[in-house]
């Protein structure tokens, strides 16, 4: 029951790091790679035909975790509480900036709006990047200061900001940044979409030793974080398929359907939220300074009451998906052309 709680959580983030990660994703290119008014525009419309409900998956998230991880909750709330009210901020200021770029569109204001909405996407990339580092890397107390006094991998006391979770974080924006090219290829069939096939090339190049390097230091922070896959080895097909969508993305020039390039980008997140999660179980957050971790196993409540909660919350979940599925159904936009 316990792995069914872990993976239904840790699914609920995933999800909402998918769905929002096309906006997110969209939000960077708007910054880097959409030079001209007309790229900019359809950018902007480009997000705006993605359902815009997906907070829902990360409340899912946080009221699972207080309900049948309590421990859990408890920990990363005292340690990243800040972090989270930071997010939500950027998070709305993302949302706020975004609509007023197109109602000022031809303000003499709106290149100082492109620059804050942008900047607002590359921040609540980070903050999601440092916390799934941090849980990944373990450690984590209320009284961890925020950068590490050292950036060395022998360093005594880390912070929340260190070597490994700048090195995920480089690696995170990689694959957000991917996630957007992605959509935006698929909603843009013309001259602006060919030029994001481009980017999205030399992004994959550089990701592939980059996710060689990442396994090389979490095998040096967690060597038992890799036992799952020695117990099972089926378990390696999730990333040799990650390789092999990195793979399909170098060669995205080469398509004549800018659906598979979408196609490659969304599995290669799914794929590498799947690793996570392998290379996570059966712990919460992990400790590697010889202190336990927190599992699935040492923070689960076990009252009655409790336990019929864990069934609704469940069936909250699922209703959240089965209404999700519906909606990004028929809300999805057709491709947008230029000139429309």
């Amino acid at each position: 029951m316990e792995t069914l709680w872990y993976i239904i959580l840790w699914t609920l983030l995933g999800i909402y790091i998918l769905m929002e990660g096309y906006e997110f994703g969209s939000g960077m290119v708007y910054l880097l790679y959409a030079k001209t008014d007309a790229e900019k525009k359809k950018t902007l419309l480009s997000i705006r035909s993605i359902w815009d409900a997906n907070e829902i998956w990360l409340v899912a998230f946080i009221g699972l975790a207080y309900f049948v991880f309590p421990e859990f909750f408890a920990r990363i709330n005292e340690a990243f509480g800040g972090l989270f009210y930071l997010l939500i901020f950027a998070y709305v200021l993302q949302l706020v900036i975004q609509n007023l770029i197109l109602l000022f569109f031809e303000s003499p204001y709106r290149k100082f709006l492109d620059w804050i909405y942008g900047i607002a996407n590359f921040v609540i990339v980070f903050i999601l990047g440092v916390f799934i580092a941090n849980i990944l890397r373990g450690n984590i107390s209320g009284d961890m200061p925020v950068f590490s006094e050292k950036f060395s991998p022998f360093a005594a006391r880390t912070g929340y900001i260190d070597w490994f979770s700048l090195l995920f974080v480089i690696l995170f924006y990689i694959l957000i940044l991917m996630h957007g090219l992605g959509w935006l290829i698929h909603k843009n069939r013309d001259a602006f979409g060919r030029k994001l096939k481009f980017a999205v090339k030399r992004l994959a190049i550089i990701s592939i030793p980059l996710v060689f390097v990442l396994v090389a230091a979490v095998y040096f922070i967690q060597k038992d974080s890799f036992r799952q896959f020695f117990l099972y080895p089926a378990l390696f097909i999730f990333p040799i398929l990650m390789i092999s969508s990195l793979a399909g993305l170098v060669m995205i020039r080469t398509y004549s359907s800018e659906n598979k390039g979408f196609l490659l980008a969304t599995n290669l997140f799914i794929y590498f939220w799947s690793g996570f999660m392998i290379l996570l179980y059966p712990y919460l957050i992990y400790f590697h300074k010889h202190h336990e971790g927190i599992s699935i196993f040492n923070t689960e409540f076990h009252s009655l009451e409790e336990y019929y909660l864990q069934w609704w919350v469940i069936g909250i979940a699922a209703i959240l998906i089965i209404y999700s599925i519906l909606v990004f159904k028929y809300k999805k936009g057709q491709a947008l052309q230029l000139g429309k």
